[in-house]
């Protein structure tokens, strides 16, 4: 599926007003909630060089969700949403250890569990964010996609408002890093 999509991120604490078209498409494997993913996660870190699922060196194995990159061409913001096995990230925070890594997953019990399995398996687990969002907060706004989506994210502190099609979703946005 194809989604057209008309972002703008209304972030108080960053004091940050951005618009941004976009076109998404599920892939094999995908679903609608994992196109929320994304588009949660380009406005909370939202960016003009974000890119995404951006093409990689030929030696990279690995491909982020959304990827920022330093002037050197490193990546400096590496994101995935959804699944992801703890191997990958264990692999991606070593090679890029000066990236910022961000894991999204659906719910703060998803996020909370992935820490909870990278524990003594990523090596340099203190470089990543784990973010979840309320129960049934991403598939309730997933429901609401259709091909021509106008979206409206509205982020302060640790509250988040998507409004899409004049619905409003509200969750609080769960963050964890490993305690060091």
């Amino acid at each position: 599926m194809r989604l057209n999509v008309d972002l703008s991120v209304n972030d108080y604490d960053r004091e940050l007003f951005a618009e941004r078209r976009i076109v998404l498409e599920t892939r094999p494997g995908e679903g609608l909630p994992h196109i929320v993913l994304k588009i949660l996660a380009m406005a909370l870190f939202h960016d003009p060089a974000l890119q995404i699922e951006p093409t990689m060196d030929e030696g990279d194995r690995f491909k982020p969700d959304l990827l920022v990159r330093q002037d050197d061409y490193r990546p400096k913001l590496w994101v995935e949403c959804g699944q992801c096995r703890v191997q990958k990230l264990d692999k991606v925070t070593f090679k890029h250890y000066d990236a910022k890594v961000v894991m999204l997953k659906r719910t703060e019990r998803e996020a909370r569990e992935i820490l909870d399995r990278c524990r003594g398996v990523v090596r340099k687990l203190e470089s990543i964010e784990f973010i979840g969002f309320d129960n049934n907060f991403v598939d309730n706004a997933a429901s609401a996609l259709s091909g021509k989506n106008d979206i409206v994210a509205v982020i302060s502190g640790k509250s988040l408002q998507l409004v899409i099609g004049g619905e409003t979703y509200a969750s609080s946005i769960h963050r964890f890093r490993a305690e060091a």
